[in-house]
């Protein structure tokens, strides 16, 4: 059952001083890549703080995407991802009440599972919440899911896809093969191309969120057949992905953005930063308007 498709991005979140979220800003970065061509909304994902803020603030920024989103005429698609299990099906009601269209879930990080308790995690949440879900393998912050897990809850009533974030083409490819009427998005970016000649349904990347006409170009150039173009994107983004990894995560992608004209507050986070870190703040500003220069140079960049 096909809920979502295109180019999603993984909502970055912009705060004030005071560390509150800044609900203007979101929701101006959420306009500005629906009218680049974004397929949706993602939010509550790893990009925008979703598992390390407050229940309230995740419910408000469902809120702030869903406002944005059925004015445009798009999907919303929140992470409910939590180690108190409750939470996760709490999330999923105030989802389901503010018009939220699906939700993303990863394994329970910090606990290992066996593949057959990872299982029974998927089953109890399925049947406990009302709208489709979509399982998130991210290796990187969770217990992987191999392909036994992917290939159990594939069956399972109100799960509908997968968002994988693996980075591996390998894993991918057979994800697609055993899957193939299983809804997968890519979660890494670099890999957006090659993900969609594999069969992938779409992408929800944080670069979607920075790069909207990038993104979104890929995957139009891709449905066109007009694969030089679509490769000439993809290789354009690589240089930014290398910045965005020189620092913490998402503060790199954060830069990226406010070096495109957004607030972000001078690199305002809820996140512990070295003092260091700031002390080279300029330079990373600098750095990361160069990389903006040299993309805008190769493919073009839209003014916010």
């Amino acid at each position: 059952m096909s809920i979502l498709h295109g180019t999603f991005p993984a909502m970055l979140t912009p705060y004030n001083k005071d560390k509150s979220i800044n609900e203007k800003e979101y929701q101006r970065i959420a306009e500005f890549g629906i009218s680049q061509g974004l397929n949706g909304i993602f939010c509550n994902g790893s990009a925008g703080d979703g598992l390390a803020l407050v229940f309230e603030d995740k419910v408000k920024l469902m809120r702030l995407s869903v406002e944005v989103a059925k004015s445009k005429g798009v999907p919303v698609i929140s992470g409910i991802g939590s180690c108190v299990y409750d939470e996760t099906l709490a999330l999923a009601r105030e989802a389901k009440k503010l018009g939220v269209d699906a939700l993303l879930l990863q394994p329970p990080f910090y606990y290992p599972l066996s593949e057959e308790n990872m299982i029974a995690y998927f089953a109890y949440i399925a049947k406990n919440i009302e709208l489709p879900l979509y399982v998130y393998n991210i290796p990187l912050f969770a217990p992987a899911m191999s392909l036994r897990v992917v290939e159990a809850v594939s069956k399972m009533d109100n799960i509908v896809g997968m968002k994988d974030s693996a980075g591996s083409a390998v894993d991918f490819s057979h994800f697609s093969d055993v899957l193939s009427d299983f809804d997968i998005f890519v979660g890494r970016e670099e890999y957006y191309l090659g993900a969609l000649i594999s069969g992938a349904k779409g992408s929800m990347t944080s670069c979607g969120g920075v790069f909207p006409e990038i993104m979104s170009g890929i995957y139009k150039s891709f449905l066109q057949k007009d694969y030089a173009q679509a490769q000439k994107l993809q290789q354009s983004i690589l240089k930014a992905i290398r910045f965005a990894g020189s620092m913490p995560f998402p503060l790199g992608y954060a830069l990226l953005l406010e070096a495109r004209g957004f607030n972000f507050n001078n690199l305002s986070t809820i996140h512990p930063i070295e003092s260091k870190l700031y002390e080279k703040l300029d330079s990373k500003k600098s750095e990361a308007k160069a990389v903006l220069l040299c993309i805008d140079k190769e493919v073009g960049l839209a003014k916010p």
